[in-house]
């Protein structure tokens, strides 16, 4: 996958269509929220309510707010002084402020989010259950969507901390492996841009060298919004 995945927006949006909406709102959302250097599981949207003596009546992550959102089909309208972002739960206090990204900024993404949803073909928006899965078909949906890829030198390798100049290991798997774990636990992952996380030809490697020439964490996403469909109920 050392070339795009997907020749347009449109074609990408409309393949995210048919995965799962918890997915595809995360996809979105991080399309919007990376470049800006945040997480929506850890932002949160809080609320007051009680005036004069004011106080946070609602918290919840910028993810569940916009996943919420486009399950009722509905577009934010949020008011100044009222709701906020936040790096904590249930806090109003100005040091807590999320000062990168500002309420109006924020609705126009959930609307962005779910009137492309919503389009036609609009999204299923059921929690679909992921069926029963064998690492023969995963390792044969894998071979379609990489090809010329070598999936046993393909090793997803999470690290305690990735910017320090030696890398503590975490965990390594085999690329099969670790989807199959996700999947079979219901779970699409989906991966940040910053995790502590790389691609490597061999397991428990920091190494430079070792890195895949194709592959990257971000590379997944796409390639999840590929094969994921298949497995869906």
């Amino acid at each position: 996958m050392n070339t795009q995945a997907f020749s347009t927006y449109s074609e990408r949006l409309l393949a995210l269509k048919l995965t799962r909406v918890d997915f595809a709102v995360q996809v979105l959302l991080g399309d919007h929220l990376e470049a800006l250097g945040l997480n929506p599981h850890n932002l949160y949207l809080n609320t007051v309510a009680g005036f004069p003596d004011p106080q946070v009546e609602t918290s919840r992550t910028l993810f569940d707010e916009t996943l919420a959102c486009v399950q009722k089909q509905t577009l934010a309208h949020y008011t100044q002084g009222i709701t906020n972002i936040f790096s904590k739960r249930y806090s109003f206090a100005v040091e807590d402020r999320v000062k990168a990204l500002d309420l109006i900024t924020f609705e126009k993404i959930v609307a962005d989010i779910v009137t492309g949803l919503a389009e036609k073909p609009g999204m299923d928006l059921s929690e679909r259950p992921i069926l029963p899965l064998s690492a023969e078909a995963l390792h044969g949906a894998l071979k379609v969507h990489l090809p010329g890829v070598d999936l046993e030198k393909v090793f997803i390798t999470s690290f305690v901390n990735h910017d320090v100049a030696n890398p503590v290991v975490f965990s390594s798997e085999p690329l099969v492996e670790y989807l199959l774990a996700h999947l079979r636990n219901n779970d699409i992952p989906y991966h940040a841009k910053g995790d502590p996380q790389a691609i490597y030809l061999v397991p428990f490697s920091g190494e430079e060298r070792h890195l895949h020439p194709r592959l990257t964490p971000a590379h997944l996403n796409d390639l999840l919004i590929r094969i994921v469909p298949d497995f869906l109920g």
